[in-house]
């Protein structure tokens, strides 16, 4: 089943700006990815992700992001009852 995951961190743009590219690079090339977003709000910042499974949205998370990003991440999952992309 699809998921949408929003993954909150007390970072700053720039911070973002600074780690994401290398790992942007790697996630395109994941199985079940399908989309990332990322924005800043009153919480801090967001990176929201579109995923087949949340199988493999944690495939990724644990081996790519957790040991990269020095700052506790929180996450809320959503299950999704339909996506549709181009």
């Amino acid at each position: 089943m699809p998921v949408l995951v929003r993954h909150r961190a007390p970072m700053t743009q720039a911070q973002y700006d600074e780690s994401a590219p290398a790992l942007t690079a790697l996630l395109k090339q994941q199985p079940g990815f399908v989309v990332h977003v990322a924005y800043e709000d009153a919480g801090g910042f967001v990176v929201a992700e579109v995923w087949e499974t949340q199988e493999q949205h944690d495939t990724w998370f644990e081996a790519n992001v957790k040991p990269n990003i020095p700052v506790e991440i929180t996450q809320e999952t959503v299950e999704l009852h339909s996506v549709h992309t181009p």
